[in-house]
């Protein structure tokens, strides 16, 4: 496991956002007619298992305007592959759920899919893609959020307290950016998610200030579940030559 003091930018990815276009036949300034809430589940950073595992695909088209068709695809990775497509005519294809289940002899890796809404007035009217990803090992990451309530820079279960509701973000091997808040005992954790490197910080400090690493880059392997502290502190800043100060010298 590897350590890093750096604080990263706040990020957040949205999960399950439609990617919507302008109108293909419409005039600038033309006002969007249809819009595609498109989403899929597993949500990244989760896995659909390698292979045997489904992933749920859904969407609800809202359009004013005549449907034409709706066109849907499955890409690879690479996005050179096309693992399934179908076209559905006239407003056949606005309120769709479909399965599709991950067969042998595939790549683990983030996987497409494209849905686009054509129109008889504006042609391709509106887009959206989400990602998945697929994943033959898996593990879990957790963190912990705890403040130094007797300010001694000694985490103690029973005296310091966990945090809730704090944000704690994941960067993924798919530079891939998660954030998720930590429950009522001050934990949260992405269970099910792909193997490799990924980066576990917190986005923001606020008033707090913080106790070792605010950022820890660990590898994750296979049924391994790695656990990350944040340890802060709110205590007068008076305190250098106190036990907490020789452990803020020795971090930061």
């Amino acid at each position: 496991m590897r350590f890093s003091n750096r604080v990263l930018p706040w990020a957040f990815v949205l999960i399950g956002v439609a990617v919507f276009s302008t109108p293909a036949m419409a005039e600038p300034g033309d006002p969007l007619e249809a819009t595609i809430s498109l989403g899929r589940d597993p949500e990244p950073p989760f896995c659909a298992a390698n292979p045997g595992g489904t992933v749920e695909i859904t969407w609800n088209i809202d359009y004013s305007t005549t449907p034409n068709y709706v066109y849907y695809k499955l890409e690879d990775p690479s996005r050179t592959i096309i693992l399934e497509e179908e076209t559905y005519p006239g407003a056949t294809g606005t309120s769709i759920t479909r399965n599709w289940t991950v067969p042998n002899g595939l790549v683990d890796g983030k996987y497409w899919v494209r849905v686009e809404y054509w129109s008889l007035e504006a042609g391709n009217e509106a887009n959206a893609e989400v990602t998945f990803y697929v994943c033959t090992g898996v593990g879990t990451i957790c963190a912990e959020k705890w403040e130094d309530i007797d300010c001694d820079g000694i985490l103690t279960p029973g005296i310091d307290q966990p945090v809730p509701d704090w944000w704690i973000c994941l960067e993924t091997p798919f530079n891939e950016t998660y954030c998720l808040q930590t429950n009522a005992e001050g934990i949260v954790c992405w269970e099910g998610i792909a193997l490799g490197d990924y980066t576990v910080y917190e986005p923001a400090l606020g008033e707090w200030t913080p106790i070792g690493p605010t950022a820890v880059e660990l590898t994750l392997e296979e049924g391994e579940t790695e656990t990350v502290i944040f340890f802060n502190h709110r205590c007068p800043s008076d305190r250098d030559d106190s036990t907490w100060g020789k452990v803020k010298s020795f971090f930061l």
